[in-house]
């Protein structure tokens, strides 16, 4: 059975890892994501790809960030590219809910647009 947990050492937790980021990484962007990656810095023989998430609270309340972050989380955790060996570094965009006025359409783009930059990257 394959490994789905989402330790901490999956997690870009620091302020540092996320500017580290956004300084001359590849750039991934759609209409309801950007995501900065690179390389890992963490060098061990079982390096695997960290990723973080930024929600703005132009998107919503608390709930539905946190939301947002958990379903993106959760497809991650049962992805591929976590043996890549990439840092990730995913931005929700604010439109997301001033385009769609429907809880659900919103979650629809979500993951359309999360499960294009999984099969990207």
């Amino acid at each position: 059975m394959a490994d789905n947990s989402y330790d901490k050492s999956y997690r870009l937790l620091s302020a540092q890892d996320f500017s580290y980021l956004r300084k001359n990484s590849k750039r991934f962007k759609s209409k309801w994501l950007m995501a900065y990656y690179k390389p890992t810095r963490i060098r061990l023989p079982e390096s695997h790809s960290r990723i973080g998430f930024s929600v703005t609270k132009k998107v919503g309340n608390a709930v539905l960030r946190n939301r947002y972050k958990r379903i993106m989380r959760d497809m991650f955790r049962n992805s591929t590219l976590k043996e890549k060996g990439l840092d990730i570094l995913v931005i929700v965009s604010p439109y997301i809910t001033k385009n769609n006025s429907n809880k659900d359409d919103q979650e629809k783009c979500l993951k359309d647009s999360f499960s294009h930059l999984l099969k990207t990257l």
